[in-house]
C-alpha cells in the first residue's frame, strides 16, 4: 500500500484523522497509474480523471480486507503513529461518533446523545480507531431491530470484533442498554451451535428452522419419548438463546413442572412468546396431588413459594398451602 501513486492520498487521509471533525476527504484522481493502484485497494474501478469523495470509515473496511487497519498502514507508511491533542480528541469523538450516527440513519434515536457522551468520555477507544469503530457500531446497530427481529450472531456481525471486551462490543451493548434491551432481545447469538433445541424434528441450531406454527412446549425429554401429541420443544434449562430463536414467531402453549423453577420457566415463556399455559391451572395441580397422593406417590415437599403464574394468579397460593411438587413426569399419563 505504500505505491508512490498514493502518498498524496495517505497524506490526506493522515491530516483528516488528525484534523478534528472530518470523517471524509476529497482525492483528485489524476491518470491511469494511480486509478489502477486505487482501485485494487477499494476493489472496485476507479475513473480518471476525477475526484472522489473518501469515508475514513470505509477507507478503514476496504484496508481491513486487504489484512491491516487504516491507523496501522498510516503508521507504517509515514513511520509514525496517528496524534490528536486533547482538546481535539474531544470535538473530534462527537463529530465522528455523530456523522456514524447520521450516515445509518440513528443520530435522532432516544439513546444517541446519551450514547455519544458515554463512547466520548468512557469508551477507552484510540482517536485514530474511532472513525471506523463508530461506524462498525452505527451499522450493527441500524441492523438490530427490535421487530421483526433477524436472527443472526455476533461473528455473522463482525467477526471476533463482537468478542467480549473489544472496544466495539463495550459500545454496541452499551447502545443496547440505553435502548432497553440487550443481544438476545435484539435477535443477537453468542454463536449458531451453542445449547441447540430439541425438538420433535430433533435438534435445531441458528442454521436450522422449525417446520410447525404451533409448539408445545415443556421441561422434560420423557414427554418426548412418550409420545405426547407436538410437534414438541423441550427445554430443560429454561429459555436458552436459541429456543428465543426457534419460538419467535409461533403460537405456543406450555407446560412445565408445578415448582418454583418450573412456574418460573413458564413465565419466561409466555412473556416472550405471548403464549398460554397447557394443563397448568391450581384446579389441574389440585387434581394432580388427589390423584398421586391416592396412588400412593410420594411427592417432593415444596420448599419455597413460587412466584405467581402469569396464567392463573391462584395457583402460586394454592401450591404454598398444599406443600408438594409435581413434576410432568408424574402427570405424564394425564398428557397423552
Amino acid at each position: 500500500m505504500d505505491q508512490p501513486e498514493l502518498a498524496e492520498f495517505w497524506r490526506l487521509a493522515r491530516e483528516t484523522m488528525e484534523g478534528g471533525g472530518r470523517s471524509a476527504f476529497s482525492f483528485r484522481v489524476e491518470d491511469a497509474a494511480t486509478a489502477a493502484v486505487l482501485g485494487e485497494l477499494l476493489r472496485k474501478p476507479v475513473a480518471h480523471p476525477a475526484r472522489r469523495q473518501i469515508s475514513l470509515a470505509r477507507l478503514d473496511e476496504h484496508v481491513r480486507a486487504h489484512g491491516s487497519s487504516l491507523p496501522e498502514v498510516l503508521e507504517s507508511v509515514h513511520g509514525k503513529p496517528i496524534g490528536l491533542s486533547t482538546s481535539q480528541e474531544s470535538s473530534t469523538a462527537d463529530a465522528v461518533l455523530k456523522f456514524a450516527l447520521r450516515e445509518h440513519g440513528l443520530l435522532q434515536a432516544s439513546w444517541a446523545a446519551e450514547w455519544i457522551e458515554h463512547v466520548r468520555r468512557y469508551g477507552k477507544i484510540p482517536q485514530p480507531a474511532l472513525p471506523m469503530i463508530a461506524n462498525q457500531a452505527a451499522a450493527i446497530l441500524a441492523r438490530l431491530r427490535p421487530e421483526p427481529r433477524q436472527w443472526t450472531t455476533r461473528f455473522a456481525l463482525a467477526g471476533n470484533d463482537l468478542d467480549d471486551g473489544r472496544p466495539l462490543a463495550r459500545i454496541v451493548r452499551k447502545a443496547l442498554a440505553l435502548a432497553g434491551t440487550d443481544w438476545e432481545r435484539s435477535g443477537v447469538l453468542p454463536d449458531a451451535y451453542s445449547n441447540p433445541v430439541l425438538t420433535s424434528q430433533g435438534y435445531l441450531t441458528l442454521n436450522d428452522s422449525v417446520a410447525a406454527q404451533e409448539i408445545t412446549v415443556v421441561r422434560s425429554a420423557r414427554l418426548l419419548e412418550s409420545g405426547v401429541p407436538g410437534p414438541l420443544m423441550v427445554l430443560p434449562d429454561g429459555l436458552t438463546p436459541q429456543a428465543r430463536h426457534h419460538l419467535d414467531g409461533k403460537i405456543v402453549r406450555c407446560h412445565n413442572d408445578f415448582t418454583p423453577d418450573g412456574i418460573r420457566a413458564a413465565n419466561e415463556v409466555l412473556a416472550w412468546t405471548g403464549g398460554t399455559a397447557w394443563r397448568m391451572s391450581a384446579a389441574d395441580y389440585r387434581e394432580a396431588v388427589a390423584t398421586l397422593i391416592a396412588r400412593g406417590v410420594e411427592l417432593p415437599t415444596l420448599n419455597s413459594r413460587p412466584e405467581t403464574a402469569s396464567w392463573d394468579p391462584d395457583l402460586a397460593e394454592t401450591m404454598a398451602t398444599t406443600g408438594l411438587m409435581v413434576t410432568e413426569e408424574h402427570v405424564l399419563p394425564s398428557l397423552l
